[in-house]
């Protein structure tokens, strides 16, 4: 049995995309209570179209602000979302990045339309 199955979670884990990174459409982002009793803090929520909703800490929603601007603005934007090996607490453990995708910039060339004189 996988953990998944035995804790199963609302939001999104490594482990739903260890194997293969997702790219998904950003709904939007809202702040939630996580977490239980005295425990429990606000924490920014991203919330993805098809997929369960992720829980942001500073790195990916600072990611974010500087590729898309304020969270309000986030909507209708893409992600990729994939698995790094990090560190919490001094311990290694895998963690959750987000990769913003945003449109390429228009060729050069595309931007020299001739100006009949």
């Amino acid at each position: 049995m996988k953990t998944s199955d035995a804790f199963p979670s609302r939001y999104l884990q490594t482990a739903a995309v260890k194997a293969k990174p997702i790219v998904a459409t950003i709904s939007n982002c809202e702040m939630e209570a996580v977490g239980h009793g005295a425990d429990q803090k606000r924490k920014p929520i991203l919330h993805l179209e098809g997929q369960k909703p992720m829980v942001l800490n500073r790195t990916n929603f600072e990611t974010l602000c500087d590729a898309f601007g304020d969270s309000d603005e986030w909507a209708g934007s893409k992600v990729k979302v994939y698995v790094v090996r990090t560190s919490y607490a001094g311990k290694p453990m895998d963690g959750l990045r987000v990769e913003p995708i945003v449109p390429k910039p228009a060729l050069k060339e595309e931007l020299n339309d001739e100006i009949p004189i």
